[in-house]
Parts: C-alpha cells; sequence; structure tokens
C-alpha cells in the first residue's frame, strides 16, 4: 500500500502535464484549420492544397506550421507579419496556381 500511495502525485503531475499537452496540441491543430480555411477562401484553393501551402511555408521558413498559421490568421485581420512569412508565403502560394492565377495578390498586406 504504501508503493500506491507514494506513487500518487508522481501519476497526478504526469497526468497534468499530459493534459496540457494535449491541450496545446489540439489549439495548435484548431489554429492550423483556422488558417487553413482563410488560405482556402483568398487563395481560392482547395482545402486540401491551403494545408499544403502551410506546410511548405513552415519547411521553407524552419519553423512549425503552427506558427504559420497564426502569422496567416494575423495576416487577413490586417495584423503586421514578419517580412520572411509574406515573402515565402507570396512564393509558395504563387506555386500552387500554375495557370497564372496570382492568389498571392489577394493577401492584405
Amino acid at each position: 500500500m504504501k508503493l500506491s500511495s507514494a506513487t500518487g502525485p508522481v501519476t497526478d503531475e504526469l497526468e497534468r502535464s499530459e493534459h496540457a499537452r494535449l491541450r496545446r496540441a489540439l489549439a495548435a491543430r484548431g489554429t492550423i484549420n483556422m488558417a487553413e480555411g482563410a488560405l482556402a477562401v483568398l487563395g481560392r484553393l482547395p482545402i486540401g492544397e491551403a494545408g499544403l501551402v502551410l506546410t511548405d511555408v513552415a519547411r521553407r521558413l524552419h519553423v512549425d506550421a503552427h506558427l504559420v498559421a497564426e502569422h496567416v490568421l494575423n495576416l487577413v485581420q490586417g495584423i503586421a507579419v514578419p517580412d520572411a512569412v509574406y515573402g515565402e508565403l507570396h512564393r509558395v502560394l504563387k506555386e500552387y496556381r500554375p495557370d497564372g492565377r496570382d492568389v498571392a495578390d489577394r493577401l492584405p498586406e
């Protein structure tokens, strides 16, 4: 019995840590989903391609996709984003529109 009572605080701490990790993961996924929707509307892209745009920008900038997603959401709200993110987003969007439609120009400045 002593062993189980001694592990109680450790188990509680592990559960709190796991819950916090899951909350962060869900929040990041929600941010990504909203940014994909914004890119799909602005860029007239299928939602799957909007997700690929986020992934490509994140890979090229060597950052997590949820950080790029936060910048996209800021951008559509008129909040300034780093020039590197804005420029890379333009480049990647142009690659997804080989038919000549310049969807990148639809992004707010």
